[in-house]
């Protein structure tokens, strides 16, 4: 197969506009947005960028800042993403701030006699970049009264203090609620919640329990109905189960473990 002139360019997810073809684009470029002192990096995915079916390709805006801010790293926020990136050929390394909205759009045209910036993500905050990218759709939509029902109870967030406390040996955390609608409390209407956590291996159950029965005391404390929390490793639970289930997200839980998480189904 004919490779595109983008891919023979080298262009991909994550390639960086050089400053040179920023200025020289800046005046083509339709946005609201500043472009002045911008990072431009490619969002759209890969196979998409060479395909000929997609006539743009989508760029996230970035801007240099002092240093990364810890509760925006690691994919911590889902609307703010403090990031690095680096040159190959040196040590240099510069901080950067993308921020959810900020994106625009590029006729691929306009990119066929430019060449992809030397700077760019190592894999691994390429990885997160990609992830933080997908998790603006993705995030478990729960009941508002759900939500508000376990705010009330842990005024202090302990539930994700929890979960922080456990990122190095629990992958995930899930839960199965009935109904899964808006309830009205005032008519006597409850939550009946499986809750579910999965490790990496067996070694891990134990601790993983620990953190799950102190979740579920927040739950219950919460007005709710559980039933006894489960542990199981990836290779334990089928994907007809998996499917019931919904991830918890929080803003503490994060890449910061370099951990792997639980294949999305």
């Amino acid at each position: 197969m004919q490779r595109s002139v983008l891919e023979e360019l080298g262009w991909q997810q994550g390639s960086i506009l050089t400053d040179e073809s920023l200025l020289y684009l800046r005046d083509t470029i339709e946005t609201p947005y500043a472009l002045e002192d911008a990072i431009l990096v490619v969002a759209s995915q890969s196979c998409d960028v060479a395909s000929s079916q997609e006539p743009v390709v989508e760029l996230s805006i970035a801007r240099q800042i002092p240093e990364i801010e810890k509760r925006y790293s690691h994919n911590r926020h889902p609307r703010i993403l403090h990031t690095e990136l680096h040159t190959p050929d040196s040590e240099e390394k510069v901080a950067v701030c993308f921020l959810a909205h900020e994106k625009i759009q590029l006729e691929k045209a306009l990119l066929e006699e430019q060449k992809p910036c030397k700077r760019c993500f190592s894999e691994q905050m390429l990885n997160e970049y990609i992830s933080w990218l997908a998790a603006r759709y993705k995030r478990t939509a729960l009941p508002t009264t759900f939500d508000a029902l376990i705010a009330q109870a842990d005024k202090r967030d302990k539930r994700k203090k929890v979960a922080k406390n456990a990122n190095d040996f629990l992958l995930g955390i899930y839960v199965n609620i009935y109904p899964n609608r808006e309830i009205e409390p005032a008519n006597n209407e409850h939550y009946s919640v499986d809750l579910l956590g999965i490790v990496g291996s067996n070694d891990d159950k134990e601790k993983a329990k620990l953190a799950l029965d102190k979740y579920a005391e927040i739950l219950s404390k919460a007005g709710m109905n559980l039933s006894e929390p489960k542990v199981v490793t990836e290779s334990e639970i089928s994907v007809a189960t998996f499917r019931q289930y919904q991830r918890i997200n929080f803003d503490s839980l994060s890449f910061e473990a370099n951990l792997a998480y639980p294949t999305e189904v």
